[in-house]
């Protein structure tokens, strides 16, 4: 049976060519991340990361936005305040293309929710 090629991601590419742009090596980049250098050899041959804060870390650190360092396309940040969720969604464009990890954590129980809006 032949074996399909792993899709590459934007990610790959372009933390491959920022790193070497910038002259940094996957172990520096694991120590800036705080991952492991196998993580960054994984993340640089196409394994999609699964830990933003450690892509947070790395993306300051090269002096590239997040969003950048993941999907290839520059922030729509306006002075470093991005816009309301509601204008971002109502032009129906894509936010976000690729993997993503959401939690959601219940911040305000249900009965205080069902107090403030007059039903108990």
């Amino acid at each position: 049976m032949a074996r399909r090629a792993k899709e590459e991601y934007p990610f790959a590419k372009i933390l491959r060519a920022v790193m070497t742009e910038r002259q940094v090596s996957a172990r520096q980049a694991a120590k800036i991340a705080g991952v492991s250098h196998s993580t960054i050899i994984d993340w640089q041959t196409g394994s999609s990361p699964d830990n933003c804060l450690a892509v947070k870390k790395l993306s300051e650190a090269l002096g590239v936005s997040f969003s950048y360092l993941l999907t290839g396309k520059h922030d729509d940040e306006v002075n470093g305040v991005a816009p309301p969720v509601t204008t971002v969604f109502a032009d129906g464009d894509t936010v976000f293309d690729g993997y993503a990890k959401i939690t959601i954590q219940k911040l305000v129980p249900r009965a205080e929710i069902k107090f403030a809006k007059g039903k108990i």
